[in-house]
């Protein structure tokens, strides 16, 4: 493996990782809005709606971000394999 392809898949890997982070943090963010509509209201820090919605928007668009730098790896690996054979 040349370093091109060996830098294209560190790059579709750490996506991939940042898209997983992404996904986690929403579904905790979500989970904390459920809970604050519940009588379990013993934290307010943690029952804040508003401070979750704007995690919720934010780790959209670090989801979206990481998802382009996999789509352009995949595509960066597609070009060279072309260029290979």
């Amino acid at each position: 493996m040349d370093v091109g392809s060996a830098s294209s898949g560190s790059a579709v890997t750490q996506g991939l990782i940042g898209m997983q982070r992404s996904q986690a943090e929403i579904t905790k963010s979500a989970q904390q809005i459920v809970k604050a509509g519940t009588t379990e209201r013993d934290n307010p820090a943690k029952n804040d709606i508003a401070e979750q919605v704007v995690n919720i928007k934010a780790q959209t668009q670090v989801f979206n971000a990481s998802a382009k730098i996999v789509k352009a790896a995949d595509e960066t690996i597609g070009t060279l394999l072309k260029t290979k054979a």
